[in-house]
């Protein structure tokens, strides 16, 4: 919210300006009255040149007209050969001279035939009184008004131009998260398949307990993963459905424990985020150990800022770093690169008997405060 300004009032000026910006009649109708209004106190006041108001407006009318060509000349004649880039130098150089020069035709030209004849007769301009005609301050309103419209017009144009990367980065940006999620879906199906498959070998008859839950993990996974942010308690919802999946798997041989207290009602987390990184500590845990496992799983909201930290007992017979460059955990680090950039720590931490990943996070999408260490 910009200070001193309400996000109503903020919105209506947005508006009002994008209003402008889309409409050229209205941009340049807009500048030409500014241009007539200045003229005209210019001319009344600034260098008294008649003592009547009206007499001002109407020599300001009639200006218009010289500096109108100048004007579109220099925007549309000269600025063009600027744009282009690199290579047009030369031509640029010469056509600004050429401008110039036919600024200053059109300036003393239109003053010396129509202006100074309309307001002293013909018999004036045959006159041999050059300081009158040609006075040397005559040519700075003309490369004023010029000169601010080529302000406004390349300010415009770069402004525009940053709108349009601004808009291709938003762009790319939500492509990649878009891929980047939909990483996720097939990953955790084939996950949950080999979970279930298992399940049937081992105890068919928890088989259709299995597959309801599957079922409302699924739904909600589709459901959610289009919103650019997730309810936490239902992220946290959907992890205790996933634990309580994988508890039926392992039976006795796993020890779970799970801590997710506090858990504000009201916090938003992105889709998805954490559910790579429990199954990450079960593909490289219990899956690959057969003896006795554990998986701890530690959840809390301080503030604004988020931590989760996961430990899962690994086989010494796994290289100590196996895990560190998965598919699930690279897949979290980039999307917390584009989600959270500077708003996050994430740290991966192997050991020959252990795993365990650490992330803390700025919650919500907001720009406003950086996540300190």
């Amino acid at each position: 919210m910009r200070h001193g300004m309400g996000q109503a009032e903020t919105y209506r000026l947005d508006a009002f300006l994008q209003a402008i910006d889309e409409r050229r009649w209205l941009r340049h109708g807009l500048f030409w009255l500014v241009v007539t209004v200045l003229m005209t106190w210019y001319l009344r006041y600034g260098c008294h040149k008649t003592d009547d108001l009206v007499q001002g407006f109407t020599y300001a009318l009639l200006l218009l007209a010289p500096h109108t060509l100048a004007t579109y000349a220099l925007l549309y004649g000269v600025l063009p050969a600027l744009e282009r880039g690199t290579g047009r130098q030369d031509r640029f150089g010469l056509l600004l001279f050429g401008w110039l020069l036919l600024s200053m035709f059109l300036k003393f030209g239109f003053r010396y035939l129509i202006l100074i004849a309309a307001q002293h007769g013909w018999h004036y301009v045959l006159l041999d009184d050059d300081r009158r005609i040609f006075p040397s301050g005559a040519m700075m309103p003309q490369l004023g008004i010029a000169g601010a419209a080529a302000f406004l017009h390349l300010h415009r144009r770069w402004r525009h131009k940053q709108l349009d990367n601004a808009r291709l980065a938003q762009e790319n940006y939500q492509a990649e998260l878009q891929l980047l999620k939909a990483q996720v879906h097939p990953h955790f199906l084939f996950n949950t398949l080999n979970n279930l498959y298992a399940l049937t070998l081992e105890r068919s008859d928890q088989a259709p307990e299995v597959v309801a839950r599957l079922t409302g993990l699924l739904r909600f996974v589709m459901e959610q993963d289009d919103a650019p942010l997730v309810k936490l308690p239902d992220e946290v919802g959907l992890l205790r459905n996933y634990l309580s999946l994988q508890q039926l798997r392992y039976g006795p041989r796993l020890s779970l424990s799970f801590a997710a207290d506090n858990i504000p009602a009201t916090g938003q987390i992105a889709p998805l985020l954490l559910l790579p990184l429990v199954e990450n500590a079960f593909k490289h845990g219990a899956a690959e150990q057969l003896g006795p496992t554990r998986i701890g799983i530690k959840m809390a909201v301080e503030g604004p800022r988020f931590t989760c930290v996961i430990t899962n007992t690994k086989s010494t017979a796994t290289p100590a770093a196996s895990g560190s460059c998965g598919i699930g955990l690279q897949n979290v680090r980039q999307r917390l690169a584009l989600f959270y950039p500077k708003r996050h720590h994430f740290d991966v931490e192997a050991s020959d008997d252990h795993f365990t990943v650490r992330l803390a996070l700025a919650l919500g999408a907001s720009p406003d405060y950086a996540l300190q260490p």
